[in-house]
């Protein structure tokens, strides 16, 4: 929410609100020696090699086939381009630890900044809750005609494809206020997609923004966006383990932005992921500094979560914050449930977990209500009163020992030696279910092995 780009492709796109194609016709695609200039769609399978760089010059979609691009490929992105992968095409970019695929900006090293391009956008045939079961992505006109934007349906198992061992860095822009492209957008996917080991880096906007669907995300990493970690919304109900969010002094707003459907707070289904083992790690700048207000957790307008063995740190401003009488309606009915979960320093606060007020205030700015998150009996949701009932297993008191979770250059979230977030005593079993490690019985997206060795990185630009 940023920066305001709007290069040639993005200044067609507003055109598709009036029913004329979001990009201009493309000339073809261009190669000199190993360096490839990508300007048109791709209708058929189609593979990126390794010996080769490509340069994304606009809005690429993928109408068709499958586009698969090898293990050390870099895609690079000019201002106005993105890769969008539609309902009628999968993407195969499978990486390996020793050789990722990087997605990153077209602009000379030292010279890249977030927003420099538009990143990658999945999108699927799952369940969200928009009306009508279909919409069109974020970082296009929400009014667009254009079918390659849109997403939705009925089939919660649809595959937009594979994305693993891969980075993108320097990505996000936005067309309007909360009508952004992120680091990675995804839209409707279903259960067969496979997002895992993927980091995102210096995102314009947030990291991931997962609108609806079931995708699930694994060994994610998302460092330094210029707003939410990871956003998710209409109704997705995915499954997440192994989660790092970073953010620095200067941006960042949030470690989870969690949403309903805004216009009605019940549709269905709800957005109620489940999420293990995760490490959020705020800036421990000083709390009510200039800035983006920086907070850890935030579930408003009919959105839950299943959060377990997570870490929530160092956040300026709040640790968790449940906003509105619908996302207090799913804690009471078990939908938004925190456990096994270590609250530390936030909002400056080694003791406790701060209270979160959500108050309602008149055109003229005067509070007319002190909180507008209630119980069903009418009295208020306090955050310390709720989430550090002895049951939860929640600790606010207790320092994680992560030395180099603040690091931004070199960052270290593998914990200490003698941690209390190591002691298998102090975490929960994740469920055997297929989908999650159970052997991750540990606090925190990290045990005693650090997963993100060998194929992240942290570039300032």
């Amino acid at each position: 929410m940023k920066r305001f780009t709007l290069g040639l492709t993005l200044g067609m796109s507003l055109l598709a609100g009036c029913g004329e194609d979001p990009v201009p016709p493309s000339p073809g695609n261009t190669s000199t020696g190993s360096a490839v200039e990508v300007s048109e769609v791709i209708t058929q399978d189609t593979t990126w090699t390794a010996d080769k760089v490509y340069t994304l010059k606009t809005y690429i979609f993928v109408e068709g086939g499958t586009l698969t691009i090898e293990p050390g490929t870099q895609v690079r992105g000019e201002d106005g381009s993105a890769l969008i992968v539609t309902q009628n095409a999968r993407l195969n970019a499978a990486g390996t630890r020793e050789r990722p695929i990087v997605f990153t900006s077209a602009a000379a090293v030292g010279e890249r900044a977030a927003g420099d391009w538009g990143g990658v956008v999945l999108l699927g045939r799952a369940r969200i809750n928009s009306s009508g079961g279909v919409a069109a992505i974020e970082g296009f006109l929400s009014n667009s005609t254009d079918e390659r934007v849109r997403y939705g349906g009925t089939d919660d198992t649809h595959d937009c494809g594979t994305l693993t061992f891969a980075r993108i860095e320097f990505a996000g822009y936005q067309l309007a206020q909360d009508n952004e492209l992120n680091g990675l957008t995804t839209g409707g996917c279903g259960s067969r997609t496979r997002i895992d080991y993927v980091q995102v880096h210096k995102g314009a906007d947030d990291g991931v923004e997962m609108f609806g669907g079931t995708a699930n995300l694994q060994h994610i990493v998302i460092t330094q966006a210029d707003d939410d970690g990871l956003d998710y919304d209409l109704g997705y109900s995915g499954k997440v383990q192994f989660l790092v969010v970073q953010q620095n002094s200067t941006v960042g707003n949030r470690g989870i932005e969690a949403s309903g459907n805004k216009s009605d707070n019940s549709a269905s289904p709800r957005s109620v992921p489940e999420i293990w083992n995760a490490s959020f790690i705020g800036s421990k700048r000083a709390p009510g500094a200039s800035g983006t207000k920086q907070e850890g957790l935030v579930f408003n307008t009919g959105a839950g979560v299943k959060l377990r063995n997570a870490v929530v740190a160092w956040f300026a401003d709040q640790a968790v914050d449940v906003d509105g009488r619908a996302s207090v309606a799913l804690f009471e009915a078990g939908d938004l449930s925190i456990s096994t979960t270590y609250f530390y320093g936030n909002k400056g606060d080694t003791t406790t977990l701060p209270y979160a007020p959500n108050p309602v205030k008149d055109s003229a700015g005067n509070t007319t209500q002190a909180d507008s998150s209630l119980l069903a009996n009418g009295g208020v949701f306090r955050e310390p009163d709720q989430f550090l009932a002895a049951a939860l297993r929640n600790h606010a008191s207790v320092d994680p020992q992560l030395p180099g979770a603040l690091d931004l250059k070199a960052p270290d979230f593998t914990p200490a030696a003698g941690s209390p977030l190591l002691a298998a005593e102090n975490a929960a079993v994740p469920p055997a279910d297929g989908f999650f490690d159970t052997s991750a019985q540990f606090v925190g997206a990290v045990g005693k092995d650090n997963w993100l060795a060998g194929w992240t990185a942290f570039p300032e630009n």
